[in-house]
């Protein structure tokens, strides 16, 4: 079983990823690949941990109330119905205008001759290579470096599948200070391939799953904040400088409403543990916090980095009591440290009876409406949305796989219909390597979950541009494309030329001549 204790080399070289993907994902399906079951785990304290873990009580949306409701402004608004779980056969109307409106634009090709003159009835072929939005997984890097027949479909899968990744639990505190190889190897790994990498995490505040470096965890039991604060700062300064721009962005504290061992190595008793929302010291509005976000802001400034900054957190969408708690985290840091760059919503989507929007066991099967409009109570922050370790392993009322694939349509479809939003990840995408066992497009033994047509369906197919056709009497031809990255192919009596070109807000005009 492969380990992420071992560092490793690239075993099967580079592939291209962007070219063709939509014909090699047939040929992957015709070829019906499988890969050798896995045991489900290697023996590290956090494999397959997403960001609730095993060994722990409560997770992210596992059913429980794993902080009593506050008072917050939110209010119950609808209780989650058939009509709101299910993708009816056609999309709802207003939701794929959205889609139209802020995923498309126009993309104009003008052929000419040799002399500038415009050429009719050029034949003009339009072929999408990229998308411009972010679809991701989570991947962990042991199986992605290590040579093994479980990992060789998982290597396969994952540049086909995605254009962005963030390490599963290479880079969290501890395990990259004892094996910052195998993390550095994984990028590289994804990056040959195309693929871009966020950051996942400068500080996660669980002292339970193996994420805090053992002398932290010492400075967290002898409340000694001088130690706490030199090694945090430190860390944060030492990963971004490390990576630079390899990463596009990092998640510098990670779930700080709900994990903040290290605020009470520095505060102790001024956090109230049994509600933590009434003590002295808030921890999702502590100083220290502000203190974490603006060394990560300091550190980009000094080593003139293009990177992002994030927070990242679970509950966001079932839950009523994340409401206020987060928007103030968000406003606390904005106002006291940097202006953030990404809201991070986690969306471990949960299957159960109560009404969403509350605190009381809420389901989350909602329309791709309801996930837009819940979208809308973090977009106007001055910061991208992104949903980061999205997943529908929760909750105990599941009907089927099929309703599983259903609910992720209606998540993508609702995300990508916001004009915020910019990335959609899951939380990993084969059950062999899920912190549940319960990923959304692959059973341990490869074969294909009703997700999977859904994902490949809607970001290769309904969401993919590939157009021809011929110049008009002006030598023009225009198309309305999804945006992201394509080749433009012209051919003139025989002779062809192709650029590649990408397609943005405004829209793109490309002149080509064939003759020239």
């Amino acid at each position: 079983m492969p380990s992420e204790d071992t560092a490793g080399t690239d075993p099967d070289g580079t592939v291209d990823r962007p070219v063709g993907r939509r014909t090699l994902l047939g040929a992957l399906a015709a070829a019906g690949l499988a890969g050798c079951p896995s045991d489900g785990g290697d023996g590290t304290a956090t494999e397959g941990g997403g960001d609730g873990q095993p060994g722990t009580t409560s997770a992210p949306g596992d059913g429980t109330d794993p902080t009593p409701d506050d008072g917050s402004d939110a209010t119950p608004e609808q209780t989650a119905t058939e009509e709101d779980t299910d993708t009816p056969s056609e999309p709802d109307p207003e939701v794929q205008r959205r889609i139209r409106e802020h995923r498309t634009s126009d993309l104009t090709v003008e052929v000419t001759d040799g002399s500038g003159s415009a050429v009719a009835d050029a034949e003009v072929a339009v072929a999408m290579r990229e998308h411009e939005f972010g679809f991701g997984t989570a991947v962990n890097a042991g199986t992605l470096i290590e040579e093994s027949s479980e990992g060789d479909n998982y290597r396969e899968y994952i540049p086909e599948l995605f254009n962005k990744a963030v390490i599963e639990n290479q880079m969290k505190w501890r395990f990259w200070e004892s094996d910052p190889d195998l993390a550095d190897a994984a990028v590289e790994w994804l990056l040959d391939r195309g693929l871009d990498v966020r950051g996942h995490v400068c500080i996660w505040g669980r002292e339970d799953v193996g994420a805090i470096p053992a002398d932290v965890l010492t400075a967290i039991d002898e409340r000694d904040a001088e130690t706490i604060r030199e090694r945090s700062m430190n860390h944060i300064e030492e990963i971004i400088e490390h990576y630079g721009e390899d990463v596009t962005e990092w998640e510098v504290v990670n779930e700080a409403m709900h994990a903040y061992q290290l605020q009470l190595g520095v505060y102790g008793d001024e956090i109230d543990q049994a509600e933590p929302w009434t003590g002295e010291v808030v921890p999702w509005t502590s100083p220290l916090l502000a203190e974490w976000y603006s060394e990560a802001d300091a550190v980009r400034r000094d080593n003139d980095l293009d990177i992002g900054l994030a927070v990242n957190d679970f509950n966001q969408f079932g839950y009523s009591y994340t409401d206020g708690r987060y928007q103030d985290q968000i406003e606390h840091i904005n106002e006291n440290a940097v202006q953030l760059d990404t809201v991070g919503l986690q969306a471990h989507v949960g299957a159960r009876t109560g009404e969403f929007n509350t605190n009381s066991n809420p389901d989350e099967r909602v329309s791709a409406a309801r996930v837009a409009e819940e979208i809308d109570k973090w977009a106007d922050y001055g910061a991208a949305v992104k949903i980061t370790e999205f997943d529908t392993y929760n909750g105990d009322d599941w009907e089927d796989d099929e309703q599983r694939a259903r609910v992720l349509e209606n998540y993508l479809r609702g995300a990508f219909s916001h004009p915020d939003v910019e990335d959609f990840l899951m939380w990993g995408f084969w059950d062999g390597r899920h912190w549940r066992s319960e990923a959304p497009l692959f059973y341990e033994d490869w074969a294909e979950k009703p997700a999977y047509d859904v994902w490949t369906g809607l970001i290769y197919d309904e969401w993919w541009t590939e157009e021809s056709g011929t110049t008009d009497d002006q030598g023009t031809f225009s198309t309305t494309g999804f945006k992201g990255e394509y080749e433009v192919t012209a051919t003139v009596d025989g002779t062809e030329v192709t650029e590649t070109v990408t397609l943005s807000d405004g829209g793109t005009t490309v002149e080509l001549s064939p003759d020239a």
